[in-house]
């Protein structure tokens, strides 16, 4: 068999040559571009795959902040709760005491106006007393009992009976 030098070359020869080239090229454009979308594949699947972990830590950081935002709530409501308690406790004392300071005014009120009379009465049942004690002692009473203002102890009436002098009454 001959070898194909370019002298005995035919022209089918030239067009299969290009073919084989056309072919041979075709073929590592299609090997590149099956590499070029294979690391690009392998990169997207890496940026999705360090995505979903970026996802995960961001689900799991999401979940904690949750619970404790569902702590806090709880502890607000607690707190709240307690308040509430304590606001309305606060309000039932501040009563008691406004009700305790009205009767103790209205006792004081009362004390006072006892001491009172009773200082009056005192003085007055004192003096009553002075009185029937001096007139004890003089023997006759400044009281009237008929028509004389002087009318010694133990004295006649007009009716002719004795009248005693009443201690208590002077």
């Amino acid at each position: 068999m001959e070898a194909n030098t370019p002298a005995t070359a035919s022209p089918a020869d030239g067009v299969k040559a290009m073919a084989g080239y056309k072919a041979s090229s075709q073929l590592g454009n299609i090997v590149r571009q099956v590499g070029e979308v294979t690391a690009e594949r392998e990169r997207r699947a890496k940026t999705h795959e360090d995505a979903m972990q970026v996802l995960f830590k961001a689900q799991q950081k999401l979940d904690e902040k949750e619970k404790q935002v569902e702590a806090c709530k709880k502890k607000y409501e607690k707190v709240m709760k307690d308040l509430k308690e304590k606001q309305n406790r606060r309000d039932e004392l501040r009563e008691q005491t406004e009700e305790a300071n009205r009767q103790m005014k209205s006792f004081l009120a009362s004390v006072k106006e006892t001491c009172r009379k009773t200082t009056f009465l005192a003085e007055d049942v004192k003096a009553k007393h002075h009185a029937a004690e001096r007139a004890a002692e003089r023997g006759w009473s400044c009281r009237q009992t008929g028509t004389s203002i002087m009318t010694p102890r133990g004295s006649q009436s007009r009716e002719g009976r004795e009248e005693p002098v009443d201690s208590a009454l002077v």
